[in-house]
């Protein structure tokens, strides 16, 4: 089934009404993952949490994968999106940076209990074209918000002149990304927000050559890597 004839058929069926059995459904769909997974959420155990018949399912999402795609990818969204404000305020792009990293930790906080589940989400959506799409336009509109950020500090001399803002961007998503599963994996380590502190600390750090920001040699290039023994 075509994701994106599916996707537009379960629009024009949100517009019709029905809202409320979406709601439902996607709710009822985030529970069932919690629980299972994503392999383990039938949509028989979704709709009788939901409280609506089998056919709901195909009627306003078109699949399961649809429906689980769109509640898991939603939620994750949510929870990103208000974190991301500051980046898009006035003020000095060092400040909004600080204000926006404290309050996605701020929001890691609240949902420790359901990091699993975005995790699983991101995984399986590099198996399935359906979480692929969900996945692939959040964190682009992620990775360019932030390069745009980069961008910034790097006119203003806090982020080195060597820093290429997009991958750095995609770097610092892919760094976060393993905070979030290495906090999960060992609970008595050191904590995300101890974890993020240092990557920052290393990125701004690498600003602070002689030439007053540019990092690295007086040339802008990106700092020497130091042999091992």
């Amino acid at each position: 089934m075509n994701p994106r004839a599916t996707g537009q058929s379960s629009q024009r069926r949100a517009r019709g009404g029905g809202e409320e059995v979406r709601a439902r459904l996607r709710e009822a769909a985030r529970g069932c993952v919690a629980e299972r997974g994503i392999a383990g959420a039938t949509s028989r155990e979704i709709t009788e949490r939901a409280g609506v018949n089998l056919a709901s399912i195909t009627y306003y999402y078109g699949s399961k994968d649809e429906l689980l795609a769109d509640a898991l990818f939603d939620d994750l969204e949510s929870r990103i999106t208000p974190a991301l404000a500051p980046l898009d305020g006035a003020g000095p792009a060092a400040e909004r940076m600080l204000a926006t990293v404290q309050l996605l930790l701020a929001e890691l906080d609240r949902s420790r209990s359901e990091l699993g589940v975005h995790i699983e989400a991101l995984v399986h959506a590099t198996r399935d074209p359906v979480y692929g799409q969900r996945a692939a336009a959040l964190l682009g509109r992620l990775r360019d918000r932030l390069a745009a950020l980069l961008a910034e500090l790097q006119g203003s001399g806090v982020v080195p002149a060597w820093v290429a803002p997009a991958p750095m961007a995609s770097l610092i998503m892919a760094t976060a990304h393993g905070i979030v599963l290495q906090a999960q994996l060992d609970p008595e380590g050191p904590d995300h927000a101890a974890m993020s502190a240092q990557f920052a600390l290393l990125l701004l750090a690498s600003g602070g050559g002689s030439d007053g920001g540019s990092g690295g040699g007086s040339d802008g290039a990106p700092p020497p890597v130091a042999s091992g023994g």
